[in-house]
């Protein structure tokens, strides 16, 4: 009997837990993006002009790869101060495919392919920073959509609310329920990066890249929370036609396991790097 008590207990305490959360970071996320809004028309602050890099490692999803583009070119303001960075293994059996789609049919955009073999998702998309020249950093899917007409522009109109030369992190609207608790595809601008001199914790094996940043958005929060933008993720998590060689791949050997593990044991070291963008 005691024990069934303590489990109702411990059931409303983790219930009150995550209402307090949500209460608390919906307010603040809300209050902080209606102020700094507010405060941008009133002193007619200059909206910056941002060069984007999209980072995008991929894998034998060449067809996923083109109708992203589709949508990127259609709900694009101002497709040549977009660069895209994409990521191909070496033993990548549709390499030609990718190529083919961005000659016959995307020329116009700047694409710059690497062909390199790196061992996780964060050291892929890391790689690519390092490599990139945009003062705003976008870690993209190849699974993912663009929803927004005018996406960059809109980039640009939100990340012109804060100092430049702070870090920050935007938060969009990927479909999450509780769009202010996570983001799937946050963005960060050049000043993030310098300070952490990372995209993604290479702790993991493959996941946890965008919760790592959320979580370093919270610790320390530097982050803006935007409906404006909105983008989609036909994942094959939820979408049974979207299941692919690489989506099992990804799945195989109890990754998410290992890396829920890892998760639990790096703490401190996301305090630490949260501190850095104080």
């Amino acid at each position: 009997m005691k024990k069934k008590d303590r489990s109702i207990i411990q059931s409303l305490q983790k219930d009150l837990k995550k209402g307090v959360k949500r209460i608390y970071w919906y307010l603040f996320s809300s209050i902080k993006y209606y102020f700094l809004t507010i405060k941008f028309y009133l002193f007619k602050k200059e909206i910056y002009i941002n060069k984007i890099s999209l980072l995008l490692p991929s894998r034998e999803r060449s067809k996923k790869f083109e109708r992203m583009l589709n949508s990127l070119k259609k709900n694009c303001y101002d497709i040549n101060r977009i660069e895209i960075l994409l990521l191909l293994d070496e033993d990548d059996k549709e390499i030609q495919n990718y190529k083919q789609v961005i000659k016959n049919i995307f020329p116009e955009i700047n694409i710059k392919i690497y062909i390199k073999n790196l061992n996780s998702h964060a050291i892929r998309n890391n790689f690519l920073a390092s490599n990139a020249s945009g003062e705003i950093l976008f870690p993209v899917n190849d699974d993912m959509i663009f929803i927004s007409k005018d996406w960059d522009k809109l980039i640009d109109l939100e990340f012109s609310k804060i100092n430049k030369d702070k870090p920050c992190c935007l938060w969009i609207n990927s479909g999450k329920k509780y769009n202010y608790l996570h983001c799937d595809f946050p963005i960060l601008n050049k000043s993030w990066y310098k300070k952490l001199g990372y995209i993604g914790s290479e702790f993991f094996n493959f996941w946890y890249l965008d919760t790592w940043i959320c979580d370093l958005s919270f610790k320390s929060k530097k982050f803006l929370v935007s409906n404006k933008i909105e983008v989609n993720q036909l994942s094959a998590d939820t979408h049974q036609n979207e299941v692919d060689n690489t989506f099992l791949k990804n799945k195989k050997d109890g990754i998410p396991e290992k890396d829920f593990l890892i998760w639990n044991k790096t703490e401190n070291n996301r305090k630490e790097d949260a501190n850095k963008l104080i």
